[in-house]
């Protein structure tokens, strides 16, 4: 996740957070993300600390740059609303 290039950035950190493995070296490293200087990486960051119910994914969410005019609906995003309802206990 720490590559030159966003699009393996991006894929890597895709891995991992639909990977099974919740070692909390793999959220950190989606959470180096959450600054990255691509914007897909850090809705991918923010995804995935959402499936690692890590706490960070709001502040990640928030943080975000807005979107560029004409990007499609970021559904990875969609993850961060499921955590909160999940922490929440609704």
């Amino acid at each position: 996740m720490t590559d030159p290039d966003a699009v393996v950035r991006r894929s890597a950190c895709f891995t991992v957070a639909q990977g099974r493995d919740r070692d909390l070296v793999f959220a950190d490293a989606m959470a180096a993300l959450l600054d990255d200087a691509d914007r897909q990486v850090q809705v991918v960051a923010v995804y995935g600390l959402a499936l690692h119910d890590d706490e960070r994914c709001v502040d990640g969410a928030r943080r975000l740059p807005p979107a560029p005019p004409g990007t499609p609906h970021e559904h990875e995003l969609d993850a961060v609303w499921r955590y909160e309802w999940r922490r929440d206990g609704r």
